[in-house]
């Protein structure tokens, strides 16, 4: 038995308090608690991003099914306006990547480490199996459900695939590198800016690849309806997009300090 009575003391009650005490005077509990707070941010912020962007596509085939104009238009609009959603509602936080290619991204432009990057991806990808969870079981149930999985279009090929995901990444990282920076190309803020890149490049690849620049975004749905095929293009192309297009914007437009970031990779 841990608390035995002796003489009207809990030894081992006695001892919880101590390790406890320890414990909030050490540097674990700032750690725990910064760091937990930045996974529930991009769990958060994923969340947002992705439930609005599947339940979308739901709201399109309900108007148009096949999907028409009409549906491409709210597709996209739906996307940009999740985007600025989730990076208005949580970007203070932890800046609300939402999307492993953009955290990848900053890592090998020394913005962040690689303890953070670790959390902020499985932030990531957890809130986008919620979120595919949500849509495809509670929201928009039913055999007809689109379930947001990513695939490609006949007539794209493998590689095809790979450079549509590639070019429109490194577009959104470059934008996203460009609209944070301390001297913005553009006044307007980023979570808008964010938002309209994500918006044009829908309307563009949509019916190619799906347009998803965002392997988090992929990731949920595959793994909650069990749609695996091609999916590896949906990590290769955005992720080689998104470190090319932040070295390109460190090296051409950032600042002598980025410059000499690049490629220096902190683990902590």
């Amino acid at each position: 038995m841990c608390f035995i009575l002796v003489g009207n003391q809990f030894p081992c009650s006695e001892n919880y308090l101590l390790l406890k005490n320890l414990y909030k005077k050490s540097k674990l509990a700032d750690l725990y608690s910064k760091y937990s707070q930045l996974f529930f941010a991009e769990l958060v912020a994923t969340f947002i991003f992705v439930f609005i962007a599947i339940g979308s596509i739901n709201s399109a085939l309900y108007f148009s099914s096949p999907l028409t104009e009409v549906g491409l238009i709210i597709i996209a609009l739906g996307n940009g306006l999740a985007i600025f959603i989730s990076i208005a509602s949580m970007g203070r936080i932890s800046g609300a990547h939402l999307n492993p290619a953009v955290t990848l991204a900053m890592l090998i432009a020394g913005k962040i480490d690689m303890v953070k990057s670790f959390i902020y991806i499985a932030g990531q990808l957890s809130g986008s199996c919620l979120a595919a969870l949500s849509v495809s079981f509670f929201i928009w149930s039913g055999s007809d459900t689109a379930t947001g999985a990513h695939s490609l279009a006949d007539g794209i090929s493998l590689s095809d695939g790979v450079i549509i995901e590639f070019v429109l990444t490194f577009v959104l990282v470059f934008t996203v590198f460009s609209a944070i920076s301390d001297k913005p190309i553009s006044k307007l803020p980023a979570a808008v800016t964010i938002g309209i890149v994500v918006t044009a490049n829908m309307l563009i690849a949509i019916p190619l690849t799906g347009a998803s620049m965002n392997p988090a975004r992929s990731f949920g749905p595959a793994l909650i309806n069990g749609t695996w095929l091609y999916h590896w293009i949906y990590w290769v192309g955005p992720i080689s997009g998104a470190l090319v297009g932040a070295i390109t914007y460190t090296l051409l437009i950032g600042s002598k300090t980025d410059r000499k970031s690049i490629g220096v990779i902190r683990i902590r």
